[in-house]
């Protein structure tokens, strides 16, 4: 079993690579065990994901700091491999706030972890820049204390529609590199025109999420672009419960079956995990 430094190392040399290694994001310990038997280089938690499964919405401060934390820890008991913590808005508008969450994840063996922009409040959406940039100066200041191999990540939600929101998405990105963040991410970017400006005008490792609707660029494409790392976000939870929804709004409204047939990955009985991932072709 790999410790918690030897993962932090393995994942920071994975940014070093720059050939946009692939993130997976499990939702719970059975779909970490999945995506760990795939032999992916890295995995991630879902904010999106683990919230739906606790029945809540994402980013509306349903889920805590502790939730996030244990949910996490559950991952990465599932895994040997490096675990990201998409942990939100650092579960607090201060610096404080955000130092505690950083504090925590290292605590329970999280290889890095990610710390939007985005605050949660509806009347003010995003936090002004130089707050933005305080939070991710002190979280960097932390990690760097605590454990330097910390990778941390700084994210831009807000909307790159116009030129004008994809410079000031830019100018954000450049900021939070400025203040130490050792890789940065907009999830709004999904053009090839827009990621090749930002992967011009930012000089740290980028992110960019691909588990979405009409998404094109393939992982190949991404990584002679120059992209460092590609997540999927709640793209693979998005995935099991549309096709939960489907199957029980068959039973309901059809009362047919005939959504059983198309579970033929899972064996009938699901034996262990092991046996299942060994039995594959």
């Amino acid at each position: 079993m790999s410790t918690a430094a030897d993962r932090r190392a393995a994942f920071k040399a994975l940014h070093e690579q720059g050939r946009a290694f692939l993130m997976p994001n499990p939702f719970d310990i059975g779909t970490a065990r999945i995506l760990d038997g795939l032999r992916f280089d890295a995995l991630a938690t879902s904010s999106a994901g683990y919230a739906w499964t606790r029945g809540v919405k994402d980013a509306e401060g349903l889920i805590t700091r502790d939730d996030a934390l244990a949910h996490a820890a559950e991952i990465i008991g599932a895994s040997n491999l490096p675990v990201n913590g998409d942990l939100e808005n650092g579960f607090g508008d201060s610096p404080d706030d955000v130092v505690a969450t950083v504090k925590g994840a290292i605590e329970v063996g999280l290889a890095g972890c990610s710390i939007e922009d985005y605050s949660q409040d509806p009347r003010h959406p995003y936090y002004d820049l130089d707050l933005a940039v305080e939070r991710i100066k002190a979280a960097v200041d932390a990690k760097n204390r605590l454990a330097p191999d910390f990778v941390l990540t700084a994210r831009s939600e807000g909307p790159v529609q116009s030129d004008y929101e994809l410079e000031e998405t830019i100018k954000r990105l450049n900021d939070f590199a400025a203040a130490g963040a050792d890789c940065v991410y907009a999830p709004q970017l999904k053009d090839r025109d827009q990621i090749s400006k930002v992967l011009a005008a930012v000089d740290a490792p980028l992110n960019i999420l691909a588990g979405r609707k009409n998404f094109h660029l393939t992982r190949k494409e991404l990584g002679d672009m120059g992209v460092t790392r590609v997540s999927i976000g709640a793209g693979l939870a998005r995935i099991a419960f549309d096709a939960f929804i489907s199957a029980a709004e068959d039973m309901k409204d059809g009362g047919t079956f005939g959504c059983f047939d198309r579970a033929e990955t899972m064996p009938e009985g699901l034996p262990d995990f092991e046996s299942f991932m060994k039995a594959r072709p």
